[in-house]
Order: C-alpha cells, then sequence, then structure tokens
C-alpha cells in the first residue's frame, strides 16, 4: 500500500494508538514492599560478610573472602492470577583466597585483588503468590581467570546454608 507521505505519520500514530495504555499497572501493595525487604535484607547479609579461614586439605590454611557485592533487583507483574509478580536478585561479587601454613598466619593475611579466585554472579528468581514471596531456583556463573566459565543450579538447601557459602539473607521470610 502506498501511503501519502503527509498521511504516513499519522498512520503510524494510529496504529500505536490501540497499544497505549496496554503496559502492565505498576507494582504496588504487599508484593513491592515484601520484595524491596527482601532486597533490603540481602544488601545488608552481604554488607556483613566477613573473611573466612578454613582448613585446607593438605594441612594448609585458607582465607577466603568477598568484595563488596552489587546487588541487583528486578521485578515484574504478570499476567498470571496464581503468580501475579515474579522477581529476581542478582548478585555479582569477587572471590578472592590465600593460603597460608598456619591458621594464625592466615588469618594475618590482607586479601587484595591479587589474591582474585574468582568472578561471581549469582541469580536468585522468586515468584510471589499474592500473600508471600516464595524462592524459585538460582543459579551460580563463576568465571576464574585462565578456565572455562561454569554454571551450575543451587539449591534452596545451598542458597539457606549457615555459614560463608551461604545466601540466608537473600530468601524470603
Amino acid at each position: 500500500m502506498n501511503i501519502p507521505l503527509p498521511l504516513r505519520s499519522l498512520t503510524a500514530a494510529a496504529m500505536l494508538l490501540p497499544l497505549l495504555g496496554c503496559s502492565k499497572p505498576e507494582t504496588s501493595g504487599p508484593a513491592q514492599a515484601g520484595f524491596d525487604a527482601l532486597v533490603a535484607s540481602c544488601t545488608q547479609f552481604l554488607a556483613e560478610r566477613a573473611p573466612h579461614v578454613r582448613p585446607g586439605g593438605s594441612g594448609e590454611w585458607i582465607k577466603t573472602g568477598y568484595s563488596p557485592a552489587l546487588v541487583q533487583p528486578e521485578l515484574n507483574r504478570t499476567e498470571s492470577p496464581v503468580t501475579p509478580y515474579v522477581a529476581k536478585i542478582v548478585v555479582k561479587d569477587n572471590e578472592a583466597q590465600a593460603i597460608a601454613t598456619t591458621q594464625a598466619s592466615a588469618q594475618g593475611i590482607t586479601l587484595t585483588p591479587a589474591h582474585l579466585l574468582s568472578n561471581r554472579t549469582h541469580t536468585f528468581v522468586y515468584s510471589f503468590d499474592g500473600t508471600a514471596w516464595r524462592w524459585q531456583n538460582g543459579q551460580l556463573l563463576t568465571k576464574i581467570p585462565g578456565q572455562n566459565d561454569t554454571t551450575v543450579a543451587l539449591t534452596l538447601a545451598e542458597v539457606s546454608a549457615v555459614g560463608p557459602k551461604g545466601f540466608v539473607g537473600c530468601l524470603p521470610r
């Protein structure tokens, strides 16, 4: 169809008119408040992580620490009455490790970028059923210099573990 030039912009505007008002409603209420609380809890939990020392397999001691985490939340409304909202939190940080011959020596190490072991991206997916947020799944992408990237699925048990490897602060309560 050949539309005269002056009518083209008018035709384009008329084609877009039915799309106005089709955007999904803004998130608010208990879903938004609950997710905001979850993001705040996750952010605080990650900020409070401290380096930890553990024995290695050959008598050495290993100190592991994490950089401050970048926490990126995303909340989306769905068309489903069963799960009206879904969300994810992406946590990006770096893991550093140093090895020493004694526990005291390992405790005394100050971790620096020279101790970088890997760059990590944790992705946690949640759903909201109209009442509460639920953890659905997670994955860890690890980038180690000089090696292939790895992606592994995370279980709820791994994420809720107490201790330095867990992410209990990033789970709904």
